[in-house]
């Protein structure tokens, strides 16, 4: 016992803290997050850089400039862009398509999801059914929903609800599923109500695969929208790329892919900070 106790005393006296903090520094930035993000701002500047450089070396050098335009001329043609007013209508009927495209399908694969979930005949019943119907491409549907909803902006926020709705539907229905029946079963069991299984339990299991099926449905949602702006639209980012692409319009196109990229990064970061707000529970 006291060989045993000696030993652990000399694993924390003085040589054997030495011996640690030697550790911590050999790992560097395991003990320092500060040091580890700045690393990590570092690094990830540095590499959007290399590539930069990279594509404005490759540009008229070994691939023809008209193909791939280069960062210069993209960033002045992208500030002509933001200046000009076309382009805010055209940005402004996007995010429109984009965030109602979102809100309908999260909102109807998270009802629909967590009723086909909590009825476990209903869930034997639809879930091959809407299994089928989310093989058929979406892409495949939209004359179908230029023929119901036209060429206007209801033909695009259908295709882009009908993307987000089956992504949101899988993850809230799983969620569902995998439910621990034994802590409802000790719930019930303790004389608790149904909503306060619903809200302890129930939640908690699917808010998470819920708030990540959310986030990545704003990209799922917004290829819907610039596929359906392809097809036909005589506004918005899909179809102002469309017209630069057959313009040879390089710089445009690539001015106009960063600006969607842009308004998914931003769409994608407010849902993060709801979701590190509503799961604050988790860090408890």
């Amino acid at each position: 016992m006291t060989a045993n106790v000696d030993t652990q005393l000399r694993g924390h006296g003085p040589r054997g803290l030495s011996v640690k903090r030697r550790g911590e520094r050999d790992g560097g930035l395991g003990g320092n997050p500060r040091r580890r993000s700045a690393l990590v701002l570092i690094s990830r500047v540095g590499f959007i850089l290399f590539v930069l450089s990279l594509w404005q070396f490759l540009s008229g050098r070994v691939i023809e400039d008209f193909l791939i335009s280069n960062p210069i001329d993209v960033s002045v043609k992208l500030f002509e862009l933001l200046g000009d007013p076309d382009m805010h209508h055209n940005i402004l009927v996007t995010a429109q398509e984009l965030v109602l495209g979102w809100f309908l399908g999260s909102v109807a694969g998270a009802v629909v999801g967590w009723c086909i979930g909590a009825a476990k005949f209903l869930g034997e019943v639809l879930e091959p059914i809407i299994i089928a119907i989310n093989g058929i491409p979406k892409v495949a549907l939209a004359p179908m929903f230029l023929l119901w909803f036209g060429l206007g902006i209801g033909s695009k926020v259908a295709i882009a609800s009908m993307i987000v709705f089956f992504l949101v539907f899988n993850n809230v229905y799983s969620g569902m599923r995998n439910v621990p029946r034994p802590l409802v079963d000790i719930a019930k069991a303790m004389g608790a109500s149904r909503m306060y299984i619903v809200r302890r339990v129930v939640l908690p299991s699917v808010s998470v695969p819920l708030f990540a099926a959310l986030r990545a449905g704003v990209p799922f949602a917004m290829i819907g929208v610039i596929a359906a702006e392809f097809i036909s639209a005589d506004e918005g980012l899909g179809n102002y790329s469309m017209e630069a692409t057959q313009q040879f319009d390089s710089a445009g196109l690539f001015a106009a892919l960063v600006i969607i990229v842009a308004m998914v990064v931003v769409g994608g970061g407010m849902i993060g900070v709801f979701q590190r707000r509503a799961l604050a529970w988790m860090r408890d």
